[in-house]
């Protein structure tokens, strides 16, 4: 009788029958009635808590509420003697804001790390192995809800400043730092999730750095996972902190704008992106003044979006200019020089003024080559150019030997599953196909198809 009381209590729910079954291994309570008991206590320290709070679709059964809570108060009881009870509470804490599975043993100090044991007996977390960590979701929304105890700002903080320190080891430009965006962007997106859900106020400098830590996200998120709306999202509220901490006349908030162009610019969404730009230029002129380095790739990003907008006239304009500074502030030898040919090279392309574009994507892959190497990731959008132009001329083998230098770059740089493979895959079937070449095409279409349903 004293078991099917404790189950009803409990709700029949497994999460917190076996929950209730580690507190009573670990405290070595030997009867459903002393558990009850115990939590009797808990319960009228929390009572008003829960009294407060009104149960919504979705959220926890506050029976699983109360025994987590029992769990927490009896940790916390032993702080007096155990500094492993309190490591083990901020320990959860922290995990409380992450993603649920998958959670890096990097992510905390070594001091902090030892905790984990505790946590595992008492059925708080699970620990993987090589795995990291997994935390149950109902779990963490009763730490971030009941039992904070009125330090969420400061954990907050601490957290933040974990993925500050190990995003800034992701680069765009180096496809081995990629995993560094595949292990924390989750942990990050679900921590920002977090804070924008329970309207934390964070100080001034864990502000910039939620900021900081949106930014660099919302890179990996747009250039290399192609999760454009989420990494539009982050870099909005990176712009939003920046405007609120710093005012609307600052560098960074002109990046942030820089960064949600670019986004917009993958969407195809090129009217957006060029209001984005234009505020990002505003902000860089005014500030910086006109000769900048970020300037000149103001200049060559916003005749990027007017040649896509059809613009052609007003293209060439802008990227003449950046072209002119970007020579004077780096040299001839530059990556940013070899983007200002791209463009230009795209326009004339379109006007189909095809050798003047194919000089100038041959200058600027003799650029690229110089400074990258031949099998950097940034030269698929080199031999990507080149082949477009070759294609149109008709040169088809050409084209399609370029097109197979991009592939194995993409596939190399990116995996054999993302959508610039996709893009190459379907440049060579418009190749196979221009050949008459039509069960190539074919298969080249379907590989593209599959990546872009997956």
């Amino acid at each position: 009788a004293g078991v099917l009381e404790l189950v009803q209590k409990l709700g029949c729910l497994p999460l917190s029958i076996e929950q209730a079954a580690a507190f009573a291994k670990q405290y070595r309570i030997k009867s459903p009635a002393l558990y009850l008991a115990e939590q009797a206590k808990v319960y009228s320290t929390f009572r008003k808590k829960w009294e407060d709070r009104r149960l919504v679709a979705g959220e926890y059964p506050f029976s699983f509420a109360e025994v987590i809570s029992l769990t927490f108060a009896k940790l916390s009881l032993e702080t007096d003697d155990d500094d492993k009870s309190v490591g083990a509470i901020e320990l959860l804490r922290k995990m409380a804001f992450f993603h649920t599975d998958g959670i890096p043993a990097d992510l905390f100090k070594v001091e902090e790390w030892v905790h984990v044991s505790t946590l595992a007996r008492h059925s708080l977390v699970l620990d993987i192995g090589a795995g990291g960590l997994s935390m149950h979701a109902m779990t963490q929304e009763v730490v971030r809800d009941l039992l904070m105890g009125g330090s969420k700002a400061t954990v907050l903080g601490e957290v933040l400043a974990a993925f500050h320190v190990k995003m800034a080891k992701f680069d765009v430009d180096l496809p081995g730092t990629y995993d560094v965006g595949r292990v924390y962007a989750p942990h990050v997106k679900a921590a920002v999730r977090h804070i924008k859900q329970g309207e934390t106020q964070l100080s001034a400098e864990d502000d910039l750095l939620l900021a900081n830590v949106c930014k660099t996200t919302g890179v990996f998120l747009g250039r290399v996972a192609c999760s454009f709306r989420e990494a539009l999202e982050l870099h909005m509220q990176s712009r939003d902190i920046r405007v609120k901490v710093l005012g609307e006349d600052h560098t960074f908030v002109a990046t942030a704008y820089h960064h949600m162009a670019i986004v917009c610019c993958s969407q195809g969404k090129h009217d957006e992106a060029l209001e984005h730009f234009l505020k990002s230029f505003a902000i860089n002129i005014k500030v910086l003044g006109p000769h900048h380095e970020d300037v000149a790739a103001s200049y060559n990003n916003l005749a990027n979006v007017y040649e896509s907008l059809g613009k052609y006239d007003e293209g060439l304009k802008f990227f003449e200019k950046g072209l002119d500074l970007n020579i004077k502030v780096h040299g001839p030898d530059h990556p940013h020089v070899a983007a200002s040919y791209d463009g230009t090279a795209e326009v004339y392309s379109k006007q189909g003024k095809y050798e003047d574009a194919l000089k100038l994507r041959q200058m600027s892959l003799a650029i690229n080559v110089k400074v990258h190497g031949p099998e950097h990731p940034s030269m698929s959008c080199s031999y990507d150019g080149m082949a477009v132009v070759y294609r149109k001329q008709g040169k088809f083998h050409e084209a399609l030997e370029l097109y197979q230098k991009c592939l194995d770059i993409d596939i190399k740089a990116m995996g054999k599953d993302h959508p610039y493979v996709a893009d190459s895959y379907d440049g060579m079937a418009e190749v196979y196909e221009a050949l008459g070449k039509l069960e190539e095409a074919r298969e080249m279409q379907q590989k593209s198809a599959a990546i872009r349903s997956a």
